[in-house]
């Protein structure tokens, strides 16, 4: 009972680390008791089931919203949608399994501390990556995000780096406690020197591009009425109000969210027609999302227009599994056939470019790093996230998405302009900061000035390099320590 309780109280604190409970110190200890039953009598079948308890418990507490989600707006019943939910908890609840199992192979070793966290930062770069094109939400090191100074050397290993340290300080914690306290003196010298760095950087980042004053809009428009025919008029009516708040503020770019407008822009009118008159009225750049239809394909697209003129879009690369797309459907609408008719049947693009200097990431496109690389390095001098998250009401999600996009800025040194349905908007600086905000269930219109960038920090550059050798080199650590028992 007592081992259970430990790995019950694992997952417990890994899930409270996160929105909306954002208890987020729990991160720096929420590995400490799965740490003590790796360093029990427990045999690797053991450790691995305990592993896989605290994973359900702590994935349960974090996407929870899944099973709503698909209950009410992809046409299933309750008990469906928690069996898909369930597979998938399962499956996220594996890494935390196999943490677990490399934790007890390495917990005896002199290098622990350096070793387990490798491990982890591994498998959080696996789950980044295999899995219908990867599922990275809620990476430990997103607990963070409160703390801005520590977090600014996501600058050199983005995320990941973030998240190895954590769990450097979970291990050194436990080490402690066996009075093994240099590991806990290393990891408390390292926090403070990165913290101490991320002060100073905060200070001193780079400013070399010109300055443009920006506008986000967000219209709250409720799921359940979106889609309506008679909300396409209001909805524009919406837009445009806000839009025109924001010039007269002097913006010279309005960003709307995903989807905004609720039709398909230039093939339907005379919707479209007011868009373009909205758009001739001012100078400003209107950045707007509307489904598209081309050669015979459905796409999810932003679009960029001046003065009546379209000069681009960006059609979405990464689509939200079960929500735009339905993977292997063949082998599941035989069992879950309601689902498919309330999913979207997008197709995707097959790559990702900035438009006159904007790198779009609709939805949760930005929680993938590497997309956002791949725009800075061809070009974007500031993003934007577009979305849609009024799937998901008030539970969780919209603080988590927030957090997690939010990390983007720090990694790329980019200006992040956020647009979302129902909120949470944002404008979002290089540090990381929110600067302004429209909150939940609001309708409303924000603008700030921002400096565009041509920078291309060490993450943009390289990516996670950093945290691949810290996984490569722990991998190693851990097959030697297994081939000196055998």
């Amino acid at each position: 009972m007592r081992r259970l309780f430990l790995a019950i109280l694992a997952g417990i604190c890994y899930t409270l680390s996160f929105p909306a409970y954002e208890v987020w110190p729990l991160a720096w200890i929420f590995a400490v008791p799965l740490l003590f039953l790796a360093d029990e009598d427990t045999t690797p079948l053991e450790i691995f089931i305990y592993g896989m308890i605290a994973g359900i418990i702590a994935w349960a507490g974090i996407l929870y919203w899944i099973a709503y989600v698909m209950e009410t707006y992809g046409g299933m019943g309750l008990a469906p949608a928690t069996l898909l939910l369930l597979l998938l908890i399962i499956y996220m609840a594996a890494y935390f399994g196999i943490f677990a199992l490399g934790a007890k192979k390495l917990i005896r070793s002199k290098f622990a501390f350096l070793a387990i966290p490798g491990i982890w930062v591994l498998l959080e770069l696996i789950r980044s990556y295999i899995m219908f094109s990867g599922f990275p939400w809620a990476l430990v090191g997103y607990t963070q995000f409160p703390w801005k100074p520590f977090i600014q050397i996501a600058e050199f290993g983005g995320v990941y780096l973030i998240g190895g340290i954590i769990l450097m300080v979970n291990v050194a914690v436990y080490k402690a406690v066996r009075k093994e306290y240099l590991p806990l003196v290393v990891s408390i010298c390292v926090l403070v020197a990165a913290a101490a760095w991320g002060g100073w950087r905060m200070d001193h980042l780079p400013a070399d591009g010109r300055t443009v004053k920006v506008g986000v809009a967000q219209a709250n428009i409720a799921q359940d009425m979106k889609w309506l025919p008679e909300m396409v008029e209001p909805t524009i009516d919406i837009y445009s109000k806000l839009t025109r708040e924001a010039v007269d503020q002097g913006a010279e770019v309005v960003v709307w969210p995903e989807t905004a407008c609720n039709f398909y822009l230039l093939r339907r009118w005379p919707e479209s027609a007011r868009i373009i008159e909205l758009s001739r009225e001012s100078d400003a750049r209107l950045v707007m999302g509307s489904p598209a239809f081309d050669d015979g394909r459905y796409l999810n697209r932003m679009w960029l227009l001046h003065q009546g003129v379209v000069e681009g879009y960006y059609d979405k690369v990464h689509l939200v599994p079960f929500g735009e797309y339905l993977p292997l459907a063949s082998l599941i609408e035989p069992f879950f056939g309601s689902l498919t008719q309330g999913v979207g049947n997008f197709s995707r693009a097959k790559e990702a470019s900035p438009i006159d200097g904007l790198g779009i990431l609709i939805c949760f496109e930005s929680v993938f790093p590497d997309l956002t690389r791949d725009l800075c390095r061809k070009g974007a001098t500031c993003l934007v996230n577009a979305s849609n998250d009024a799937w998901f009401k008030t539970w969780a999600t919209p603080g988590q998405h927030l957090l997690m996009a939010s990390f983007r800025t720090i990694e790329s040194r980019r200006w992040m302009l956020r647009s979302v349905n129902h909120g949470i908007s944002a404008i979002i600086n290089p540090s990381g900061e929110v600067v302004k905000e429209i909150g939940l269930l609001e309708e409303g219109v924000i603008t700030s000035e921002i400096t565009e960038s041509e920078y291309l920090s060490f993450y943009t550059k390289y990516g996670p390099a950093l945290a691949w050798v810290w996984a490569f080199i722990s991998v190693i650590a851990a097959l030697t320590s297994i081939r000196r028992r055998c």
